[in-house]
């Protein structure tokens, strides 16, 4: 088994470790109101989806990459829609390391690769080698001196 990257492995316990944290809360919370939510069931499926990810993250599947930055986003959404501006903080961090190891993921990112081209004609800065045909009835020989 090879090693992983450290980012990598404290993007997945990070990913875990809220995933627990997120999913207790939620049942806390439950207990004391005892109402369920939308907030509630935000957090629940937030939580065992950041379990969910945090396991892929850590077998380096790239599609749990990509689901993990999605629901960050949708988390952000729900944190400033619910006004907990404190937890952007946490995922202001969880965003950073998911930048920093996408490319452990195969994620593309920075700038652009260059186009292929698809036209045979060279751009004007490249000189061109031109092969000149010359008919055959014109054609020079060239004496040699052979040695035996």
């Amino acid at each position: 088994m090879a090693e992983k990257p450290f980012l990598v492995l404290v993007l997945s316990i990070s990913f875990i470790c809220l995933g627990v944290l997120g999913i207790l809360m939620s049942l806390t919370y439950f207990m004391v109101v005892e109402e369920i939510g939308l907030d509630l069931i935000l957090s629940l499926v937030i939580g065992l989806g950041y379990l969910v990810i945090g396991y892929d993250l850590y077998k380096g599947n790239k599609w749990g990459w990509i689901l993990a930055f999605s629901l960050v986003v949708i988390n952000i959404v729900g944190n400033i829609y619910y006004g907990y501006y404190q937890a952007l903080v946490v995922d202001a961090i969880m965003i950073v390391l998911l930048i920093l190891t996408a490319s452990y993921y195969g994620i593309p990112y920075g700038k652009p690769s260059r186009p292929r081209r698809t036209s045979p004609v060279p751009p004007p800065s490249k000189p061109i080698a031109a092969a000149f045909i010359i008919p055959r009835e014109e054609k020079r020989f060239v004496k040699r001196k052979h040695k035996y």
